[in-house]
């Protein structure tokens, strides 16, 4: 075999069509055989390839390598000798070559990444030994630490302790904790509602109208009092401190009570407040948002500044002011507020007391804020309202699932990036900022739950070239389930890289009430969908065979065909699971076939 010298160093130098490995990684292989002309197969990182070999090497040897840099060549360095058959001697070489110190549990975990055929380079390798030496638990931390090199993700403490949250618990558990921090320090901010609409019970329509004011007043937003002051529902000598104040006795209903069915259902609204009323107010604005901001912005442009002067001097219109004003508001605003409201300004009179009274209603409903506040009260009383009225476990699911991509913040870090960022605050963003402005267990508690989303962040999709893979966890509460659901869904990527509706696979862990335990494992090829479902309930084929054409008949509206349903138990579906997480992440070198 003709032996070539590259910069003075043993080399083997592999062709490619798509680089897979980074300069500096270090990687264990094998020569499989010997071919003419210099070339070999190789067997590395779980792949066969062809080689031109540029190093005097043995068949069936196995050698540590390292890429170098090239740009046409993916150029290997043999590190060494031909590994021994003690493959703790061999690993102990190697990290002597690498400057490594070889205690018991560093030379564990390299000998754990080499078995597992992963590449690393120096810079990943001593990172990662030292978040392990400062670990209390060095197994978690192995597997953890080993999961990241395979997946590429940097080797910091953040993204560790992010992917150790995530293993160590689920959603809804890191949700509760935080909210029973909040509510120990008497904390009912947007937070709070946001972590109760995803993670605690369903409340009543009742509960969540109180949760709301409660949380809009510890933000000291105003625009649901102005609404309610300008339209009569409160009275017109009540100010925001008063309304704040009344409200503030109702924080131990909301801490305490209001998460359980019929508590405290006689108790008395602040001011009298008829809160069915006030939330059918919100429905009927809301309903003619932008008519009624177009009417009222025309009409303050108009009026507004006459209209305050005279207030402020405690003087009226002129009656033939007073009259084109009021002609006015009858025929652009009348037609667009409920009977009630209506009927105020149909008796409007010139008097300074009325008159300021419908000039707020116009500067508060001229507010695309005000309409924005309503909307999300209304949206989050209508939820609560689809879980407590027994709506369709289709909406509710979808409705959860929606919330989750919505509220948790999972895309919070690319919304930044492309300016993208809503105005409803992510549940990510305010813990951001609780840390920013909190301390002792508070804050220790915002912490982990921000590295329990920045976990499902990283676990969330991983994607290759030509494929994608995606989890989720959603919160059970609400859903009537024992413990959170879990979603996971593998596809082909299509043409402009988004998931192939004909090609997928998705896959429901849940925990029901009655059924407990259940997998439902679905697969589509060419529109052709295969069901597996792993539940230990052995009359359950039976007792779903009326729905079976329910099924049928939905996938076929979607232009889908059912092709088979399977009933399986869950220790089938256990022994399959085990076989294919024995391994950590590995990153998918589909299609990719290297050859001179």
């Amino acid at each position: 075999m003709r032996i070539h010298k590259l910069t003075g160093e043993n080399m083997l130098k592999i062709s490619h069509e798509q680089e897979i490995l980074r300069p500096g990684q270090i990687i264990q292989g094998k020569i499989l055989k010997l071919y003419p002309d210099n070339k070999a197969q190789i067997l590395l990182g779980g792949q066969t390839l062809i080689a031109q070999l540029e190093a005097s090497l043995s068949i069936e040897g196995r050698y540590h390598f390292q890429v170098q840099s090239s740009d046409e060549m993916i150029h290997l360095k043999v590190l060494g000798e031909q590994l021994k058959s003690q493959a703790g001697l061999s690993v102990t070489n190697l990290m002597m070559q690498l400057g490594v110190k070889t205690t018991k549990h560093n030379t564990a975990f390299v000998q754990n990444i080499v078995n597992e055929n992963i590449p690393f380079d120096r810079t990943q390798l001593k990172d990662a030994l030292q978040i392990l030496a400062s670990s209390a638990n060095k197994g978690q931390a192995t597997q953890i630490l080993t999961e990241m090199i395979a997946r590429k993700l940097p080797i910091t403490e953040n993204v560790f302790q992010a992917i150790q949250a995530k293993n160590s618990g689920n959603i809804s558990h890191q949700m509760s904790e935080m909210l029973q921090q909040l509510k120990s320090a008497s904390i009912n901010t947007e937070l709070t509602v946001r972590l109760e609409q995803l993670a605690g019970a369903p409340l009543s329509e009742r509960s969540a109208f109180i949760r709301q004011n409660v949380a809009d007043n510890h933000g000291n937003k105003q625009q649901l009092f102005q609404v309610l002051k300008s339209m009569g529902m409160i009275s017109q000598t009540v100010d925001f401190a008063t309304w704040k104040s009344e409200w503030k006795q109702m924080e131990s209903y909301v801490s305490q009570n209001a998460a359980q069915p019929g508590s405290n259902a006689q108790i008395k609204m602040p001011f009298q407040l008829d809160y069915s009323a006030a939330i059918k107010l919100m429905e009927s604005l809301n309903a003619n948002r932008q008519s009624i901001l177009s009417q009222s912005q025309g009409l303050m442009d108009f009026w507004g500044n006459k209209v305050r002067q005279e207030i402020s001097t405690g003087s009226v219109l002129t009656q033939e002011e007073f009259s084109a004003f009021k002609e006015q508001l009858t025929q652009r605003m009348v037609p667009l507020l409920p009977p009630e409201q209506g009927q105020f300004i149909k008796s409007l009179s010139n008097q300074p007391v009325q008159l300021e009274r419908v000039l707020n209603m116009l500067d508060t409903l001229s507010a695309q804020q005000t309409f924005k506040q309503m909307n999300e009260t209304i949206a989050s009383i209508k939820l609560e309202k689809l879980f407590t009225s027994g709506g369709a476990p289709k909406e509710q699911f979808l409705q959860q699932l929606h919330h989750v991509l919505q509220y948790t913040g999972l895309s919070y870090e690319n919304q930044i990036a492309t300016k993208t960022l809503e105005e409803n605050q992510s549940i990510k963003a305010m813990l951001l900022q609780m840390l920013q402005q909190s301390d002792g267990p508070l804050r220790e508690r915002a912490g982990q739950l921000l590295h329990f989303i920045n976990g499902m962040q990283l676990n969330a999709v991983n994607e290759s070239v030509s494929f994608i893979q995606a989890s989720l966890q959603i919160p059970a509460e609400k859903l009537g389930l024992n413990n959170d659901a879990e979603l996971e869904l593998e596809s082909r990527k299509t043409a402009d890289g988004k998931i192939d509706p004909d090609y997928c696979r998705i896959i429901f862990y849940l925990d029901l009430k009655n059924l407990k335990e259940t997998i439902i494992d679905m697969n589509i090829q060419k529109r052709s969908v295969s069901i597996t479902i792993f539940n230990d309930s052995p009359e359950l084929k039976e007792k779903t065979q009326s729905i079976h054409p329910v099924l049928l008949q939905g996938l076929e509206s979607l232009n889908y065909q059912l092709s088979a349903v399977h009933f399986k138990p869950l220790l089938e579906q256990a022994k399959a699971n085990k076989t294919a997480t024995s391994k950590p992440f590995q990153p998918s070198y589909q299609g990719v076939d290297y050859r001179i």
